[in-house]
């Protein structure tokens, strides 16, 4: 199991112990354990140091390194972020309340696509936060659509059939100072901000792997290449030799994508903890 398992999951995946989903609408500053510092100096602080890094990354390189540490660090202890299969993230739905579809900030930020309504909208908000969403209309804008659970199923299966990975996103902390999971966000490789970092940076704890990696029944495959497509972290290619295609497993994510595309169901998601070579792979 992953670190956060470990120490949030109480022997399960973290993402699917209830406790996680849990925060008062309403919270006195004397109440309860942060897992966050505050928000706002919290990401001054954080941006600071990203300022500081492109600034010196060239001419000072060992200290450059020092400041990625640092931030890579930040976002381990306050901003764990996670890849989730389609199949996981529909139990999700199950336990945290209320839903609702939001635009895509990711999108906003990275490619000026603005999503302003319901059959737009490409992430969802899950538990009580939602609750507040007019105390932040820079971020809502247009508002947001409330889901019921099997709403929630449908919309999130939609977008798996388009081609968006899964990942869940934490803001701030529980009652109980564990991460606080406030999000299920669907976007790709060009729109992720976690995804970009992690590729493009190496920020490692911007977005963990998932714990499965998938794997190929060559039998049953018909080297269609519907998976390569749809594949956002560069795992697959067809082989030449075979005119079928190989999934590079320690650059797999286990998204799922793959095997939720798969005509034939050729291709099917196994645990990471399994493979001895990935289990530490995150």
């Amino acid at each position: 199991m992953c670190e956060y398992c470990e120490k949030y999951g109480e022997g399960d995946l973290w993402y699917l112990n209830p406790r996680n989903y849990s925060k008062r609408m309403y919270l006195r500053p004397e109440v309860g354990k942060k897992h966050v510092p505050d928000a706002i100096s919290y990401r001054k602080y954080r941006d600071g140091l990203f300022d500081e890094y492109w600034a010196i990354r060239d001419k000072d390189p060992k200290r450059a390194e020092e400041i990625f540490q640092e931030i890579n660090n930040l976002y381990r202890k306050n901003e764990p972020c996670q890849v989730l299969p389609l199949k996981d993230c529909l139990k999700v739905v199950e336990i945290a309340q209320p839903l609702a579809a939001v635009s895509c900030i990711c999108r906003r930020m990275m490619r000026a696509i603005d999503e302003r309504n319901e059959h737009e909208y490409s992430c969802l908000g899950l538990g009580v936060g939602m609750l507040k969403w007019e105390r932040w209309p820079e971020r809502y804008k247009g508002g947001v659509h409330f889901l019921s659970v099997e709403e929630a199923k449908e919309w999130l299966i939609k977008w798996d059939k388009r081609g968006l990975m899964h990942c869940i996103m934490v803001y701030g902390s529980t009652e109980q100072g564990t991460p606080f999971i406030g999000g299920i966000c669907n976007c790709d490789y060009p729109d992720c901000e976690p995804i970009r970092r992690r590729l493009d940076y190496g920020l490692t704890y911007n977005l963990l792997k998932s714990h499965y990696v998938a794997i190929v029944n060559y039998d049953q495959c018909t080297g269609c290449g519907i998976c390569v497509q749809r594949c956002q972290y560069g795992a697959l290619k067809m082989e030449v030799t075979m005119h079928k295609p190989n999934i590079d497993m320690l650059r797999c994510f286990g998204c799922g994508l793959c095997e939720t595309g798969c005509p034939k169901g050729a291709i099917e998601l196994v645990e990471r903890v399994k493979i001895p070579a990935l289990k530490e792979a995150w």
